[in-house]
């Protein structure tokens, strides 16, 4: 009887997110939700170590904001519209959408430098509902952030990891 017994199973560690990557090209979409207002956009996000490159597009990939950090600041550029600096990028998209947006910490999540799958960062709550393999470590794939009335999602389709 004792040999067909079941053996008790270990509950399924939960991924975690890394080992960190230094530089990456992600790809995908994001939705913003703030009362009634929703934004639907497709992102590329080129980062390296003191240099970041988001591009926002609509869903049908028309350019929206390309917004730059570098060790000189953070810029925005809108077609038809004058450049605008800024101290980060969370200014600037805070601007472009009157909604706050973690974008800056958003990039620790994305390369995997905050290995939790929850948590919190100027007062937004985190939630990494997926994640993908890659080459040895996991990435981010869904992110979902929350503070004061505003829905964030972010949606990785593709990854180029470089190091």
């Amino acid at each position: 009887m004792a040999a067909c017994a079941e053996i008790p199973r270990q509950p399924a560690a939960e991924p975690v997110l890394g080992p960190a990557v230094q530089r990456f090209t992600a790809e995908g979409r994001i939705s913003l939700r703030q009362g009634d207002r929703r934004d639907h956009l497709r992102f590329s996000w080129d980062h390296a170590p003191g240099y970041d490159l988001v591009l926002l597009m609509s869903p049908l990939g028309q350019g929206l904001a390309e917004l730059t950090r570098d060790a000189a600041g953070a810029r925005l550029v809108q077609p038809n519209q004058a450049p605008v600096g800024a101290d980060s990028l969370a200014q600037l998209v805070q601007r472009t959408f009157n909604a706050p947006v973690p974008l800056d910490a958003m990039a620790e999540w994305l390369r995997g430098a905050r290995p939790d799958l929850s948590g919190e960062i100027d007062g937004w709550t985190v939630l990494v509902t997926d994640t993908s393999p890659s080459g040895g470590r996991r990435l981010l794939r869904v992110m979902e952030a929350r503070r004061d009335g505003v829905e964030f999602t972010l949606i990785v389709d593709d990854w180029d990891v470089r190091e």
